[in-house]
């Protein structure tokens, strides 16, 4: 299936280089990766993304993240999102082998609202509740460092629903 959605514009990407990157392993890498991918990105620190991009009056948020499918979300930072967090543009990099196959996009708030709002990934904490809790257990004046995950198989997810994503790059 062909998605036409549009989530952030290409102009941003340097896609020349994706074939030579090898990012297997472990996370830690989003940092090199978000370099090579996005060149004109500004790195920041924030608990809910990794850059931003400045285009005139637009302002891109972004998050990478990378995976052969398995990914772990901190989701007590996902509670009661503003608008603006909503926003945050998700950046998917999928691998076999360390060799990039995918890159896609989705905002932040569409991806959990629909996970919230769909039963079948409760069973790995996508509910309002175990949100809630999260949230409450990693307050800032108590745990800032507590970490609360819960999981999704991102290679399916995209596959099963790849209409809500915009296909940056497919090998």
């Amino acid at each position: 299936m062909k998605s036409d959605v549009v989530i952030i514009p290409l102009k941003f990407f340097n896609l020349t280089r994706v074939g030579e990157l090898s990012i297997g392993g472990r996370g830690g890498q989003e940092r090199n990766l978000g370099s090579i991918l996005l060149p004109s990105a500004t790195r920041v620190s924030s608990p809910l993304f990794d850059y931003e991009i400045i285009d005139g009056q637009t302002s891109y948020l972004v998050e990478i993240k990378k995976q052969y499918n398995d990914q772990w979300f901190d989701i007590g930072k996902y509670f009661r999102l503003s608008e603006s967090n909503r926003n945050i543009v998700i950046v998917f990099v999928n691998h076999d082998a360390g060799k990039v196959n995918t890159i896609t996009a989705i905002r932040l708030g569409v991806l959990v609202e629909f996970l919230l709002s769909h039963s079948e990934y409760k069973r790995y904490g996508w509910s309002p509740d175990v949100l809630r809790v999260a949230h409450d257990l990693k307050k800032p004046e108590q745990c800032p460092e507590l970490q609360f995950k819960a999981k999704l198989k991102v290679r399916n997810f995209i596959e099963d629903h790849e209409e809500m994503f915009q296909v940056i790059y497919r090998a």
